[in-house]
């Protein structure tokens, strides 16, 4: 069985940034990168969800899926 590698240890061939504003606190610009799902606000704290992800299915920083058996 091959050894699957980490997520963040595969090349990210375009990475980039996108900006959110938290749906509590209204802070603007909340920088989160393409290949993450989740960002905390830098203001209040709140975790934010990031999608839905237009490079998903092929972003190499995806999580991979548990080997089939």
């Amino acid at each position: 069985m091959p050894l699957q590698q980490e997520p963040s240890a595969r090349p990210l061939p375009d990475p980039f940034p996108d900006y959110v504003t938290c749906p509590v606190c209204g802070e603007p610009d909340i920088e989160i990168w393409c290949y993450e799902e989740t960002v905390r606000c830098p203001t209040c704290g709140a975790e934010i969800s990031h999608g839905p992800f237009p490079c998903w299915t092929t972003c190499p920083r995806r999580p991979l899926p548990p080997p089939t058996p």
